[in-house]
């Protein structure tokens, strides 16, 4: 049940704010937002957003978009190669809508991750840029700080999860803990709608009850987000939370007295944030071009049972739910996939070939309605794509036909952000095992997400931006890509 409870009482002055609290709608009074309280000069923000695909598992080099056609047959992609529009390059056989696309691409192929597993502090490196113990916010949350926990003018939050609501993956939950805040306040973690909140990098995270429900973190005091894993895809729960809060809001006597402010608060809640998760708004041939539920995918099997359960794939909501987010006022929205783990023969993960029959056509499926979508809209150099896991595969193929876990090479794919697009940046070696041309690294990547999103020219002339936070947005980002 999503519930807004209103903090004012009867000492409150007549500006009493309406507060949606540390959930991301969002941890600062929506009315004090609206009327300033928050700086409104902040002239390093750019109007640009960051849709982050997180391929939780690690996607393999050889079957996505490097094979190796002519490598041994141990190491070889699996399944053979298709041309792309980029002459002379081609993508793995799963990908052939991509491989039409590639000339809007920038295909990565010199990725090197620090990631041994799956753990949350892996995770925390990836979206981080740093191993260091004591781990620095992630670049959400650094984005989320520098901007504002919320647009000041539709009240979406700035930075935004939005997960598969597939209760029983664990990759989900190291994902979900590792997208830390670091030392900053809980109030710049990610605002997740799909009811699965995050709120510290403790390792015990969201606890799942056997019906598939979650409990919550007690920081989250103002706002609780129940959605049961089946309602997750639509947000119907979600939007019927906002109805009814802004019904009893409106009913309330003590709202009466309220400003223009407190009423222009109700209006963001009516309007632009539920907007923004109402799918049933959008053209119903604009869902179809994206819905992915036809495709079902095989996932890890705990239980190691005969057979792998399967689900259907809710990638393609999930891909239309971002561009309605960016569209509305978020600025980074990480879309989470995970599943990518294809060891393979144990009972527990699949293999290549039964991981990849599902997700590699709900990938190429969904990425290319998103990259053709954006276009027609007119987004595409607003909107920059960032698609990866946090590792790569084995070049080799292990005795089960699986690829197991492989830092060295990772694949990585970037689109729009007004960057200069089809081409191949660097060069994997015969077997896709390592680059052998300057590896492109996860610092390299938060700076370039980062520098997407904010001026570091303008951050300097500001006196109170912490060094540390600014440092980050100065980085280095991909070499080639503007």
């Amino acid at each position: 049940m999503f519930t807004i409870r209103p903090s004012y009482s009867a000492n409150c002055s007549r500006r009493a704010f309406l507060r949606v609290g540390a959930a991301g709608l969002g941890a600062v009074g929506l009315t004090r937002l609206l009327r300033g309280g928050e700086p409104a000069d902040k002239p390093w923000l750019r109007d640009k957003s960051v849709v982050w695909l997180w391929l939780g598992g690690g996607p393999p080099q050889a079957e996505t978009w490097d094979p190796k056609p002519d490598a041994p047959e141990s190491v070889r992609t699996m399944f053979g190669e298709i041309q792309t529009s980029l002459p002379g390059v081609a993508f793995g056989s799963h990908l052939p809508k991509l491989a039409e696309r590639a000339n809007r691409l920038a295909i990565i192929r010199s990725f090197q991750t620090p990631c041994k597993d799956h753990q949350d502090n892996w995770v925390r490196a990836m979206l981080t840029g740093s191993e260091a113990k004591m781990s620095p916010p992630s670049a959400g949350s650094v984005y989320a700080y520098l901007r504002g926990t919320n647009n000041p003018h539709t009240g979406v939050p700035s930075y935004i999860v939005l997960d598969s609501g597939n209760n029983q993956e664990f990759l989900q939950e190291h994902f979900l803990r590792g997208n830390t805040h670091g030392d900053l306040s809980v109030a710049y973690a990610p605002f997740n709608p799909a009811g699965v909140i995050t709120r510290s990098p403790e390792p015990t995270g969201p606890r799942r009850k056997p019906d598939g429900d979650v409990t919550f973190s007690p920081l989250v005091q103002n706002m609780e987000l129940r959605i049961p894993a089946d309602r997750a895809a639509n947000r119907r729960e979600l939007l019927r939370g906002l109805d009814a809060a802004t019904r009893r809001l409106e009913s309330d006597p003590m709202c009466a007295a309220h400003d223009a402010y407190t009423e222009q608060a109700y209006k963001v809640l009516q309007g632009s944030v539920a907007e923004a998760f109402r799918l049933d708004r959008e053209d119903p041939r604009t869902v179809e071009r994206y819905d992915t539920s036809h495709i079902t995918l095989t996932c890890p099997n705990f239980l190691k049972l005969p057979d792998f359960p399967r689900r259907p794939s809710l990638l393609g909501r999930q891909m239309l739910m971002a561009r309605r987010l960016c569209e509305a006022g978020a600025g980074l929205v990480m879309v989470e996939n995970c599943g990518w783990d294809f060891h393979g023969g144990d009972g527990l993960n699949p293999n290549v070939k039964d991981g990849l029959e599902g997700f590699g056509p709900q990938l190429d499926h969904a990425v290319s309605a998103f990259l053709d979508d954006v276009r027609d809209r007119g987004l595409k150099d607003r909107i920059l794509l960032v698609v990866c896991g946090e590792m790569g595969r084995t070049p080799k193929i292990n005795p089960k036909g699986g690829r197991d876990h492989w830092p060295s090479l990772a694949p990585l794919l970037l689109a729009g952000g007004g960057f200069k697009m089809g081409q191949v940046i660097g060069e994997s070696d015969s077997q896709a095992g390592r680059p052998v041309t300057t590896p492109v690294t996860p610092a390299d990547l938060i700076s370039t997400v980062l520098r997407t999103l904010l001026d570091p020219t303008k951050l300097r002339l500001f006196p109170n931006i912490r060094p540390d936070l600014l440092r980050r947005v100065e980085g280095v980002p991909i070499p080639g890509l503007s």
